[in-house]
């Protein structure tokens, strides 16, 4: 009678250590693909949803459901004729703040430069700090305005594919009101759902050579 044949390989220990391994794996893949953390939910988020910064009307919304959007590009728009005419007069108002304020610098210099009366200097000194004040406080409501200018623009926080819009034009919204939904372009979770496939395939492999080898 023939012997039972045997297979000797060497280092057959080393596939059921590449099949624990392979099952630790598999495991930690299922779970950041189908069971992720809140940690990892924030990093890689389900979706995204894009609200706008203030309070307004929408004025037009740019895109529709399945279009597929890029980084920084315009989903939607508040009304802001208001604030465009509020801004276009502030900024003409910092202008001729700023002119004099220069001139009363140009006064200071010139003072310092061919003399003048001690009095005469502190109230060209005086004149030059009130136009600065006004000029400050004229820039800052330049900034505010344009503030509210750029928060009525709303664009894509991340490229993907919009889910859903929300909102439509003319209707009245607040600041952080959900406007569009978007499913990010992001390849994580795939990644993890082929690593979980290929790695439970890769554990029972190496566990048969493993059984079959020794």
């Amino acid at each position: 009678m023939p012997s039972k044949r045997r297979y000797n390989v060497k280092g057959t220990n080393d596939f059921i250590v590449l099949a624990a391994i392979f099952f630790f794996l598999c495991l930690w893949a299922i779970k950041d693909a189908w069971y992720p953390s809140e940690k990892v939910l924030k990093k890689h988020p389900l979706e995204v949803v894009a609200a706008f910064e203030a309070d307004g009307s929408v004025e037009k919304v740019y895109v529709s459901v399945g279009d597929a959007v890029a980084e920084e590009q315009l989903l939607a728009k508040l009304r802001t004729d208001k604030f465009a005419v509020e801004y276009e007069k502030a900024k003409t108002d910092y202008t001729e703040k700023k002119k004099k304020f220069a001139m009363m610098d140009h006064a200071r210099k010139n003072a310092e430069k061919n003399g003048v009366s001690e009095n005469g200097y502190a109230e060209i000194i005086a004149g030059m700090e009130t136009a600065q004040s006004a000029m400050n406080e004229a820039l800052r409501v330049v900034t505010d305005l344009k503030a509210q200018m750029d928060a009525s623009v709303l664009k894509t926080p991340s490229k993907g594919v919009v889910k859903e819009v929300k909102m439509e034009t003319h209707t009245l919204v607040k600041a952080g009101d959900p406007v569009v939904v978007i499913n990010p372009k992001d390849h994580f979770y795939l990644f993890n759902k082929s690593l979980a496939i290929f790695s439970f395939f890769a554990f029972w492999i190496f566990l048969a050579i493993h059984i079959l080898a020794r």
